[in-house]
C-alpha cells in the first residue's frame, strides 16, 4: 500500500473549502452516472455545507445543532452499511467511510472515537482527514476547540485507510505529537481507549451523495482481557450524549444475524426513557442475507412496523459478505447484486406498496437526506437567533472582564475606588428592587443585590416595629379572681380591635385588682388617696426595659444586610483583584459601627426615665383609655346596656332610630340638665367616668396614664432608632468614604503595590480566555450564517430576474 507524504500538521481552517481539483496524473476513473442519491438539489446542498461550517466553528457545545449519528453495537455491519451508501468505488478496501467503520470492526478493542462525515458531490474525488480537539487527556473541555489538518489532501483511495487508522491512534493518544502518529515516528497503541474528540472526514466525488453524519464508536456489551470494564460505561456515555439532543437525528443499524434482545445499541435507543428518540430513528436492518431460514417473519413486522415502531420507519440492506471483499468487488457489482436480491430473493421481492420502497440503501440514503435538510431548513432561523443571543451575552460577559491598565496602576487603582463608593452611594441613597422576570420565577430572596438595599433595611425597621408594640402592657379592667368567662373572650376582641398594640403581644397581662394591689403595697408617707410615682414608673420600666436588647437586634440586622450587600458590591468590584490583596484591604473600612452603637445606647438609656413635652397627645390618650377601662369593667358587672347606649349615643339622630327610645331620651335630658346648670360641652361617652368605680378608681388612672405614656414613647422611639442608625451607620459609611479610603490606603498606594493589587488571579484569566474562544466562536458562525443568508438572498433576486 502506498504512503502519502507526511508534512507538519497545521491548524484547519473553520470552514473546509470547495473540493480541490486532483493533480492530473491522480485523476480518478469517473463513476457511474446514476449515483447513488443523485442531487438534493442546490438548497441541499447548500444546507449541509452551511451545517458542516457550523460544526466546524466549534459551536455544538452551546448550541443543539442537527446532525445524523449512526449507533449500533459491535459488528453489525456498520461499515458495510455506510460504504453501500457512499456511492464510492472500491479499491483495495479503501472505500470511503466503509474504511471508518472497517477500521473501528478491525480494532474494536483497542480504538474508538467519534468520527464526523461529510459527503458531497464533486468532479473528482478527494478526502481530507482533519482532528478536532474539543477535550483535554482528561476528558475536560477545552477553552478554545482546535482543529488540525492531518496530512495532506487524499486524492489515492488506497491511502485513506492508513491515514484514518493513524488518524484515529492520534486522538487516543492525546500525549503524544500527532506529527510523530502521522510519519509513522510513533506506531504504539494509543493511551485511551475511547475519546470523545473527532475525526473529521469530507470525501468528496463524483457519484459520493450529500450527507454529513457522526459515526460512533460500536455500543459494547463486554470486553476482553486486555480491555478496561469503564469503557462499556464510557460508551454508553458518548452515545446517549449525542441521542439525547433534540436535534439529533439516529441511524440505529441492527444486524439480522444476532437477536435484536442482545444487541446493546437497539436497547440504547428503544428502551430509552426520551419518548422523542422514537421520533428521531430511523432503524436499518443489515444482514438480511444472513437470516436462519423460517426467521423471516420476525425481522419482517419490524421492516412493516408491526414491532419496533418508529416514526420514520425500518430500511434493510444487503452488504458485500466476507467472500466477496476477498475478491475485491466493485461498489457498482455489489450495488447490482443488492438490487438484485431484494428483486428475486423471497419474502423480500414479495413485499408490495410503500414497503418495497424500504429496501436497499439507495432508499435509506434518500431518507437520511430528506430528513436531515428538512431539520437543518427548520432549525436554522432558532440557530440564528440563538447565536446571536448567546454572543451578545458572551460579549457582555467578557466586557466585565476586560484587562485591566496596568500601565498606569495607581490611576487604575484611585479609579477603582471612585468608582466603588459612587456605587455604594446609589445603593445607600436608594434604588428599586430589580424587576422580576415574569413567568421564570420571582427573585431569590438571597440575592441581596436584586432586592435593593434600602427596601431591606425598611423590612428590618418594621419588624423593629412590631416588636417595640409587642412590649406594650397588656391591662385587663376586672378582677384576676373572676372564674366565669362569659363576655370576656367578646371584650378582648374588642380590645384587640380596638388598640392593635395588643395583638399577639407577648406582654405579661395585669388585671385591675392587680394594679390595685401593688398601688396599696407601694404606699408609704402618702396622703390618703395617693399613690407614689414610682408605681407608673414601675408598669412603665416593664415595657422600656426591654427596647435596649430589641434596638440593638434591630442594629445588628441592619448592619448584616449593610455589609452583606457591601460584600457583593466589593465582590463584583474588586473580585477580580483577591491576588493582590485590593479586596482585602477594601474591606477595613467598615468600622462604623462601633459610633453607632454608642449613640443607640444613649438613646435607650434616655428612654429608661419617664418624660414627654407631647402633652396634648398624652392627655388625649390618657382620657380614651380611661373611659374604655371603665366601660369594660361596668360589662363585665353586668351594665352592658347603659355603657352601650352611653358609647352609641348620638343627640343628633332621630329617637325612632335607637331600640331603646326611653333610654336615648333619657341621657339627652342629662346631657340638657347639664348644660342648663352650666356644664356644657359634656357628651353622653363622658357619663362613663360617673359609672360606679367598685374603689377600683385609682387603679383606672393607673392603668390609663402608664398606657398612654407607653404610646407616645413607643411613637417616638421607633422613629429615633430608625433614623439614628440609618443617618449614623448606614449613611455615615458613604460619607467621605473615598477620602477614608486612600486615608487608610495611601501607604500602599506606591506604584508597585498597585502593580500588586491589579493582579488577577488564574481563575479569572482562564474564564476571561473561555470567553474570548467563546465570543471567538459564536461570531465565527454568526458571520456563516450572514454569508449563507446573503446567498440565498442573490439566488431568490436571480431566481426573480430570470422568471
Amino acid at each position: 500500500m502506498s504512503r502519502s507524504p507526511s508534512p507538519v500538521m497545521v491548524e484547519a481552517p473553520r470552514s473546509w473549502g470547495a473540493p480541490p481539483s486532483a493533480p492530473n496524473d491522480q485523476l480518478t476513473a469517473s463513476t457511474p452516472k446514476d449515483a447513488t442519491l443523485g442531487s438534493y438539489a442546490a438548497q441541499s446542498h447548500e444546507l449541509l455545507d452551511i451545517l458542516k461550517d457550523l460544526h466546524s466553528t466549534g459551536i455544538q457545545n452551546e448550541l443543539d445543532l442537527p446532525k445524523i449519528v449512526v449507533i449500533g453495537s459491535q459488528s453489525v455491519g456498520k461499515s458495510s452499511l455506510i460504504e453501500s451508501m457512499s456511492g464510492v468505488r472500491v479499491s483495495c478496501s479503501a472505500l470511503l467511510l466503509a474504511l471508518l467503520s472497517t477500521f473501528s470492526d478491525r480494532f474494536a478493542e483497542k480504538f474508538g472515537c467519534p468520527m464526523e462525515c461529510r459527503l458531497q458531490q464533486a468532479p473528482t474525488w478527494s478526502c481530507q482527514v482533519v482532528l478536532r480537539f474539543q477535550y483535554d487527556a482528561a476528558g475536560l473541555p477545552l477553552a478554545e476547540m482546535k482543529e488540525v489538518s492531518f496530512g495532506p489532501i487524499i486524492f489515492d483511495k488506497d491511502d485513506v485507510t492508513e491515514r484514518l487508522e493513524r488518524a484515529q491512534r492520534a486522538i487516543l493518544s492525546p500525549n503524544v505529537n500527532p506529527d510523530l502518529v502521522l510519519d509513522g515516528t510513533h506506531t504504539g497503541g494509543g493511551e485511551l481507549t475511547f475519546s470523545a474528540n473527532c475525526v473529521c472526514v469530507r470525501v468528496a466525488g463524483p457519484n459520493v451523495p450529500d450527507l454529513y453524519f457522526y459515526d460512533l464508536p460500536g455500543v459494547i456489551a463486554n470486553v476482553s482481557d486486555t480491555g478496561k470494564e469503564g469503557d462499556i460505561e464510557l460508551v454508553d456515555k458518548l452515545a446517549t450524549s449525542y441521542i439525547s439532543r433534540p436535534n439529533c437525528l439516529v441511524l440505529l443499524v441492527i444486524t439480522c444475524d444476532t437477536d435484536f434482545e442482545n444487541q446493546k445499541a437497539g436497547r440504547l435507543v428503544l428502551k430509552s426513557n426520551d419518548r422523542t428518540l422514537k421520533d428521531r430513528t430511523v432503524g436499518v436492518l443489515t444482514k438480511v442475507d444472513r437470516i436462519q431460514p423460517g426467521d423471516e417473519d420476525r425481522w419482517l413486522q419490524i421492516l412493516r412496523g408491526e414491532e419496533l415502531v418508529l416514526r420514520n420507519g425500518w430500511y434493510c440492506v444487503k452488504q458485500r459478505g466476507p467472500k466477496e471483499l476477498e475478491i475485491g468487488q466493485t461498489w457498482d457489482d455489489a450495488k447490482r447484486q443488492e438490487k438484485q436480491f431484494f428483486s428475486t430473493r423471497a419474502p423480500w421481492c414479495d413485499l408490495g406498496g410503500s414497503f418495497a420502497a424500504r429496501v436497499g440503501s439507495e432508499a435509506l440514503a434518500t431518507k437520511l437526506g430528506r430528513i436531515l435538510s428538512e431539520l437543518v431548513s427548520q432549525e436554522l432561523p432558532t440557530i440564528q437567533t440563538q447565536v446571536t443571543r448567546q454572543l451578545a451575552e458572551a460579549k457582555a460577559q467578557l466586557a466585565k472582564l476586560a484587562p485591566v491598565n496596568v500601565g498606569q496602576p495607581q490611576t487604575e487603582v484611585i479609579r477603582l475606588l471612585q468608582d466603588f463608593n459612587r456605587t455604594l452611594c446609589k445603593h445607600v441613597e436608594g434604588l428599586p428592587p430589580a424587576v422580576p422576570t415574569f413567568g421564570k420565577g420571582s427573585t431569590s430572596p438571597k440575592d441581596v443585590i436584586s432586592a435593593g438595599l434600602v427596601n431591606t433595611l425598611n423590612k428590618s425597621y418594621d419588624h423593629f416595629r412590631k416588636r417595640i408594640r409587642d412590649t406594650a402592657p397588656q391591662f385587663r379592667p376586672w378582677s384576676s379572681k373572676l372564674e366565669s368567662e362569659d363576655g370576656k373572650s367578646d371584650l378582648l376582641s374588642e380590645m384587640i380591635r380596638d388598640d392593635d398594640l395588643l395583638t399577639g403581644s407577648s406582654s405579661p397581662v395585669f388585671h385591675l385588682d392587680e394594679v390595685m394591689d401593688f398601688a396599696l403595697q407601694s404606699r408609704t408617707r402618702e396622703l390618703p388617696g395617693n399613690f407614689p410615682f414610682s408605681v407608673k414608673e414601675a408598669l412603665i420600666s416593664h415595657s422600656t426595659s426591654q427596647w435596649r436588647e430589641i434596638a440593638s437586634q434591630c442594629f445588628q440586622e441592619v448592619a448584616d444586610h449593610l455589609l452583606d450587600h457591601m460584600r457583593h458590591l466589593i465582590e463584583t468590584q474588586f473580585g477580580r483583584y483577591t491576588g493582590g490583596g485590593l479586596k482585602a484591604d477594601v474591606h477595613h473600612m467598615q468600622d462604623l459601627a462601633e459610633s453607632a452603637m454608642q449613640k443607640l445606647e444613649e438613646l435607650c438609656q434616655a428612654e429608661t426615665t419617664p418624660y414627654t413635652q407631647n402633652e396634648h397627645y398624652f392627655f388625649d390618650y390618657r382620657e380614651k383609655l380611661f373611659l374604655r377601662y371603665k366601660a369594660m369593667h361596668r360589662r363585665i358587672k353586668s351594665q352592658t346596656g347603659v355603657v352601650q347606649s352611653l358609647q352609641g349615643h348620638d343627640s343628633g339622630r332621630r329617637p325612632q332610630q335607637y331600640p331603646d327610645q326611653t333610654q336615648w331620651q333619657n341621657i339627652n335630658e342629662a346631657l340638657a340638665a347639664l348644660a342648663t346648670v352650666g356644664i356644657p360641652g359634656v357628651v353622653a361617652i363622658d357619663l362613663i367616668r360617673l359609672l360606679p368605680d367598685d374603689n377600683m378608681g385609682p387603679a383606672f388612672e393607673i392603668m390609663a396614664e402608664v398606657r398612654a405614656y407607653f404610646q407616645v414613647a413607643y411613637k417616638r422611639f421607633i422613629d429615633n432608632i430608625p433614623k439614628h442608625i440609618d443617618n449614623t451607620f448606614v449613611r455615615g459609611i458613604t460619607q467621605n468614604l473615598d477620602v477614608t479610603l486612600l486615608s487608610r490606603m495611601v501607604n500602599n498606594l506606591t506604584e508597585e503595590r498597585c502593580r500588586e493589587y491589579l493582579e488577577e488571579p488564574s481563575d479569572v484569566v482562564s474564564r476571561r480566555k473561555e470567553l474570548e474562544a467563546r465570543v471567538k466562536r459564536l461570531q465565527a458562525a454568526k458571520d456563516r450564517l450572514l454569508e449563507f443568508n446573503q446567498s440565498q438572498h442573490r439566488s431568490s433576486l436571480l431566481a426573480t430576474i430570470n422568471v
